[in-house]
């Protein structure tokens, strides 16, 4: 389950732009207390503020990833797009 809550914030913080240290200053804790709360025994208060600090749900931080999943950025013609899905990624090829 630590490996899903890991795998779930770091993906979260780079689709804010934020890296784990400015996810544990917005949280008010150093970030080696960070580090060791995503991989180690993280405390529910813990996992409530980085919910929150992250702007989604505790259920967000422990939903499984899709083994078959594509999400990523491409660029076209000088503009970005983002995509969440394989059809989100067909459409803006189409």
């Amino acid at each position: 389950m630590e490996k899903i809550l890991a795998e779930n914030v770091k993906r979260i913080c780079k689709e804010q732009g934020k890296q784990l240290k400015d996810l544990a200053n917005d949280m008010g804790i150093d970030p080696g207390s960070l580090t060791r709360a995503i991989y180690g025994n993280a405390r529910l208060d813990t996992i409530e503020r980085m919910a929150i600090a992250l702007g989604v749900s505790v259920k967000t931080l422990f939903e499984p990833i899709e083994k078959n999943s594509v999400e990523g950025y491409i660029k076209i013609n000088g503009k970005i797009y983002q995509f969440n899905s394989r059809e989100e990624l067909n459409q803006i090829l189409q």
